[in-house]
């Protein structure tokens, strides 16, 4: 189970914020590390993320949501591809978040 603490949060001690802003056609390659959890959250725009298949790990092919939390949770290289112009929010926990 993952805990959240919000005070950890402020603190800015495991946690990394920033905006994700993407023009049409622009990618982001976002790499997590073991131990590492990313969350997206997209405001506004389309995009897609997709993850390529690597040894246990199924790939993945995801189209977001707007207002709707994404969670990347294994290990590996995502591409996010935006397919139209995208504002949104990216949260980045580093490892030592499970409990």
């Amino acid at each position: 189970m993952m805990q959240h603490s919000l005070i950890t949060l402020l603190a800015g001690r495991r946690h990394q914020v920033s905006a994700l802003v993407l023009m049409r056609g622009q990618t982001l390659m976002e790499t997590l590390e073991p131990g590492n959890t990313a969350m997206l959250v997209l405001f506004r725009g389309a995009a897609t993320i997709s993850r390529r298949r690597v040894d246990e790990h199924v790939g993945i092919h995801l189209n977001p949501r707007p207002g709707e939390p994404v969670w990347l949770t294994h290990p590996g290289t995502y591409a996010i591809v935006a397919k139209d112009n995208v504002v949104g929010v990216r949260l980045l926990q580093h490892g030592g978040g499970a409990k």
